[in-house]
Parts: structure tokens; sequence; C-alpha cells
């Protein structure tokens, strides 16, 4: 009875150990640009979507399909850190919402992220 107990508890211990050593890949994408950032960007999924970066470390977002034009938007203010960009949006009702990217490609025309679910989305500048 104690071998029984011995076994199953040696079994239980290397299989916690198998999958705690499975821990999904870090991957180290190169650090954002944030000059490359300042702009108007379009998101290529859904064009009506539009991002602004300004030199203020601040910006605005909008979406023409809700008939929102630029200026009245959604302001928040943004960050970065090595190959994460934060957007701290401000909502016309109080509401403060994060969004946490890590960035996957860069260049001067063209931004791709993953978000916290590793779902990708690509931006163009406008």
């Amino acid at each position: 009875m104690m071998k029984k107990h011995l076994l199953f508890s040696f079994i239980a211990i290397a299989g916690l150990l198998l999958f705690a050593g499975c821990d999904k890949p870090t991957e180290n994408y190169p650090p954002v640009d944030a000059n490359l950032l300042i702009g108007t960007w379009t998101a290529t999924d859904q064009p009506t979507e539009h991002w602004r970066f300004d030199t203020q470390r601040s910006g605005e977002t909008w979406d023409t399909s809700d008939d929102v034009q630029e200026g009245e938007g959604t302001k928040f203010n943004w960050s970065t850190e090595s190959d994460q960009l934060r957007i701290d949006l401000y909502g016309q009702m109080g509401q403060h919402v994060y969004y946490d990217w890590t960035v996957t490609h860069q260049t001067p025309d063209t931004l791709t992220f993953k978000d916290i679910y590793d779902l990708s989305r690509t931006f163009v500048k406008i």
C-alpha cells in the first residue's frame, strides 16, 4: 500500500516537472522605434479604424464607420519599453482602458503587433 502511494506521488511530481518545463518560448523582437510611430495609422483589416500618435506621447483613435472623425475620437497616451507598446485610452465616460501590444514588425510605413491574446494586427501609415 505504501509503495503504491509512493509510486503515485513520484508520477505526480514527475508530471508537474514535465509541464513546468513546457512554458511557451518568449520571442524577442527589436525594440520599438518611437520616432517611427509618429503619424496616423490605419488598420489593414478595418480601414475605417485610425490611430494618430503624436510626439508628446499622446494621440487619438477614431473609427469613421461609427461616424467619428479626427478631433472627435478617444484620446490616449502611449509609451514604449523594449518591444512593448502600451496604450492608455481615456473614454468620454471617464473609463480608462489599457492595451499592451508586442510590436513584431515595424517599418516607417507598417506596424504589426500581437495583443495579449496573441492576435496579430497590421497597420499602415497614411
